[in-house]
C-alpha cells in the first residue's frame, strides 16, 4: 500500500490512483524522439530526388489532399527553406511550426516540474479547423492561375 494524498491505495498497475515511475517529460521525449528520426530519414531522402509515393487521392482521383505534398514540405523546413515548404504545402508549413513550438514549451514546463497539461481547444475551434482545411483542399485543386502554383502540391 502507499499513501497518496493523505489516502492509502493499493499499488496494482493500471490502478489509476498509483503514481507513475516515469518522469512527466517521458511521454514527450519519446514523442519528440519519434519525429526527429522521422525528419532525419525524410532530410536524408530527399522526396522529390527518389520519387516519393503518391498520395492515394492523387493517384486514384487526381486531386490533391490537404497533407499532399507534406512529405517535401517537411523536408524543406528541416533544410531551413521556408518558401519551397510553403509552395509544397503551406497549411502544413504554418501548422508544423506551431506545433513544434508547442511541444518545446510542453517539454520545457515537464523538466521544471510543473504541471503540463495539453491544450484543449474550444469546440468551436475544431469546426473553424475544418472549414480551413476543407477550404484549402477545394481551392488547392481548382486552376486559379498564380493562386493554383502556390497552393499546388505539385508546384516546384
Amino acid at each position: 500500500m502507499t499513501i497518496d494524498a493523505g489516502r492509502e491505495t493499493d499499488a496494482v498497475p493500471g490502478n489509476p490512483a498509483t503514481p507513475s515511475a516515469r518522469p512527466a517529460w517521458f511521454a514527450g521525449a519519446v514523442a519528440g524522439g519519434a519525429v526527429a528520426c522521422g525528419c532525419a530519414a525524410i532530410a536524408l531522402v530527399n522526396p522529390t530526388d527518389s520519387g516519393a509515393p503518391v498520395c492515394w487521392s492523387a493517384g486514384v482521383f487526381g486531386i490533391d489532399c490537404p497533407l499532399c505534398g507534406g512529405l517535401r514540405c517537411v523536408n524543406s523546413l528541416v533544410r531551413g527553406d521556408l518558401l519551397a515548404a510553403a509552395d509544397h504545402n503551406i497549411l502544413l508549413a504554418v501548422a508544423l511550426p506551431v506545433v513544434a513550438v508547442l511541444w518545446v514549451v510542453w517539454m520545457v514546463r515537464a523538466v521544471q516540474g510543473r504541471h503540463v497539461r495539453l491544450p484543449s481547444p474550444p469546440n468551436w475551434a475544431w469546426g473553424v479547423l475544418a472549414v480551413v482545411t476543407l477550404s484549402f483542399t477545394v481551392v488547392r485543386n481548382l486552376d486559379l492561375g498564380p493562386v493554383a502554383h502556390w497552393l499546388a502540391a505539385t508546384a516546384a
